[in-house]
């Protein structure tokens, strides 16, 4: 699986794209880097602060090989963190129903969108406290970080 793990709005809200072929190691890694963002970010917004929530648009995903074995295996091992919403997007009804029985299995707070659209308008619609977000914005985004060298 290929990903794309950024900051759509700083220290508020992470945006992940993942596409390709979704594998348990790739997951993992997507995960633990995700982990690692959101406890900084917490530690910057401090305790009490604004709550980091997560937009993940899972449209690209060609295949999945994830077991359920697997997804037991990572659930168990994730850590409790501090987290906002959690919005995943894919147009599979199927998809975002696995994808809604994993997020009730960790307790996070979630919803299952089939467009990006949707998802910004109900991230703006919970969070009032969040500048509007717009697909120009994600797009935009998208555009920077491709144009930016390799590290």
């Amino acid at each position: 699986m290929g990903y794309q793990l950024l900051w759509l709005i700083q220290d508020r809200v992470i945006f992940i794209r993942q596409f390709g072929v979704l594998n348990r190691d790739e997951l993992v890694r997507y995960l633990d880097e995700s982990m690692v963002m959101r406890d900084e970010a917490n530690a910057r917004n401090g305790e009490g602060g604004p709550l980091v929530h997560t937009i993940t648009d899972a449209r690209a995903v060609e295949k999945n090989e994830l077991q359920l074995s697997d997804l037991q295996t990572m659930l168990h091992s994730l850590r409790a963190q501090r987290v906002g919403w959690s919005i995943y997007v894919n147009e599979s009804k199927i998809v975002r129903f696995l994808a809604s029985v994993a997020h009730q299995m960790v307790g996070v707070r979630h919803s299952m969108c089939v467009s990006m659209e949707d998802a910004l308008a109900f991230l703006n619609k919970v969070d009032e406290s969040l500048p509007p977000l717009t697909m120009t914005q994600v797009d935009a985004l998208l555009r920077q970080q491709a144009e930016q060298p390799p590290a």
